[in-house]
């Protein structure tokens, strides 16, 4: 029963991923695996120092745990669920260790958790880097979406023949945009890592590393279900051989809740059927020993030490040669992003926006932002623009760390302005005739104006939002001439960006209309007369060669 249930966790957990798209209905609470994680709920919160409304929900994990024990780690976690079904496959017949003298190890994720914790109250959000939610989140967004899109499009290539001959035109040129990610391939390292940790233990992860669950374990031994023992016993370890936490002491002895993510594996095994996980414990069970709690202490050095690490890397955050990158690149975030500070502190990298993005234009930092921006997202303009018809990134974010914003909202969230480099434009460097970014602008925002005689290309900054369809489309080859800078960006922790785009005086309408530029038999030259009218011949004798103000 309990690998059905974990089947059906992870297929939950899959096809809600899978409808994080453009296409999402507002009903739907895709991230709800994400807003169940107390972990992440206490990194953000502490971090940001105020209460986050989806994070809340978190509270029933919690909840649950408390009365019925550490059931999340056995039977929902979709991290422990891939662990557990690819363990056979890759590790089965090899010997592995079984004995609970690990303690030492099992102490190391109560001091990461100790770790992330402290550095949450200094204001660094740490839980996003070893979270199994966030973390498997990240893998599906890096890794396995763009492979499961490519594996399609080679199937559709080889149906293509097979449909153009049938006639089925629509399957014929059915293809899906590729998307590609700067970090696949570290993410794709760190969950093969993952998975090869298995090799000395099963569910090492889980065992020894996952912060999620020390934290539930603290308050597991107040759940009612906890394995009980009776006098039928043998003490043939059956059950510790099959426990998949070996949480199981020699001797069939104790078991502490904090351990066991009551897998019932043990009782499954029992060939005396003497192991049970009853509410209410009757007199036939052993009063002492094997459903006893076995408390596993954090000494108070290894917390001292814990909790300075956190603290440390907190500051060191602030001082590494990293830091000194933060402002100065054309970091453009998301529209709805918090400010900046707020933002690093509340998002939990989880990558559902950027698997969201139907433009794939949301890509992670790595040290663009510094340490403290590790994994966080950006715009890239130059490899895709933002949709300005697409909310999706403030709807499936958990943390409230990019606001969910309506349309006419989003479009007022100005992310940036364009500034045109004149010694890469075609127009300003060259004096060809280009119209490309004036004529992709959705905002009118780029207009042709009469400059030292000559027609030049210029933005006018109060119609730009920054969605960077300029910097996308630009003719010219590598770094483009016109680009998106985050001076002007407007990023509220609250209140109207509506408001706030009036207040400013910013004229951000989507599709205002035609420009009414005409192309002249003279080109990019300006006569000065009313337009419409033809140039003035040529002059007999006049100079030819580069117009003025050209090298």
């Amino acid at each position: 029963m309990r690998t059905a249930v974990q089947a059906g966790s992870l297929l939950l957990f899959s096809g809600l991923f899978a409808l994080a798209n453009f296409q999402l209905p507002d009903w739907l609470p895709v991230d709800i695996y994400l807003r169940l994680d107390p972990l992440l709920a206490l990194a953000a919160m502490t971090a940001q120092r105020e209460l986050v409304g989806r994070l809340l929900w978190s509270l029933l994990l919690v909840a649950v745990t408390l009365l019925v024990g550490r059931f999340f780690c056995g039977w929902v976690c979709p991290l422990g669920a891939v662990l557990d079904f690819l363990d056979p496959p890759l590790f089965r017949g090899r010997k592995r260790r079984t004995s609970t003298a690990d303690a030492g190890l099992r102490r190391l994720r109560l001091a990461i958790l100790v770790a992330i914790a402290a550095a949450a109250a200094a204001g660094l959000s740490l839980a996003y880097l070893m979270d199994p939610l966030a973390l498997l989140t990240r893998v599906y967004t890096f890794v396995f979406t763009p492979l499961a899109v490519a594996a399609a499009n080679l199937a559709l290539d080889l149906l293509r023949p097979a449909a153009s001959w049938l006639g089925w035109a629509d399957l014929a040129y059915l293809s899906y945009p590729q998307p590609v990610y700067y970090m696949s391939v570290i993410t794709a390292l760190i969950f093969a890592g993952i998975l090869a940790l298995n090799r000395y233990a099963p569910r090492f992860w889980c065992r020894y590393l996952c912060p999620l669950g020390a934290l539930l374990s603290l308050a597991a031994p107040l759940g009612r279900f906890k394995r009980r023992v009776t006098a039928e016993c043998t003490a043939c370890e059956r059950c510790r051989a099959t426990c998949p936490m070996g949480a199981i002491a020699e001797g069939a002895g104790p078991v502490s809740p904090a351990e066991c993510v009551q897998c019932r594996s043990c009782a499954e095994n029992c060939p005396e059927e003497a192991v049970r996980f009853p509410a209410f414990p009757g007199p036939s069970f052993a009063p002492s020993g094997a459903g006893e709690h076995v408390p596993l202490q954090l000494s108070r050095r290894t917390f001292l030490y814990s909790a300075g690490a956190g603290l440390g890397l907190a500051t060191l955050t602030e001082q590494t040669p990293f830091s000194r990158l933060q402002g100065k690149q054309a970091l453009i975030r998301p529209p709805g992003a918090l400010p900046e500070g707020d933002f690093l502190r509340s998002c939990v990298r989880c990558g559902a926006c950027m698997k969201s993005c139907p433009t794939n234009t949301l890509q992670p930092c790595l040290w663009e932002a510094g340490l403290a921006g590790l994994w966080s997202p950006k715009l890239e303009p130059r490899f895709a623009a933002c949709d300005q018809h697409c909310n999706v990134c403030g709807r499936v974010c958990p943390s409230q760390a990019i606001r969910p914003l309506s349309l006419d909202e989003k479009t007022h969230a100005k992310i940036g302005t364009a500034v045109l480099r004149k010694e890469q434009c075609l127009v300003w460097a060259q004096d060809k005739l280009c119209l490309i970014c004036d004529e992709i602008c959705p905002y009118n925002a780029i207009v042709f104006r009469t400059i030292e005689g000559y027609r030049r290309p210029v933005v006018v900054a109060s119609r730009c939002n920054g969605c960077g369809f300029c910097e996308e489309r630009c003719p010219v080859r590598g770094d483009s001439a016109i680009v998106v800078v985050a001076d002007g960006e407007i990023r509220l922790k609250d209140g109207s960006y509506l408001a706030e785009a009036r207040r400013l005086n910013l004229e951000l309408v989507p599709n205002p209309g035609d420009d009414q530029y005409i192309l002249r038999e003279s080109g990019l030259k300006a006569d000065g007369r009313p337009e419409g009218y033809p140039p003035p011949p040529a002059s007999p004798g006049a100079p030819t060669g580069k117009p003025k103000g050209f090298l």
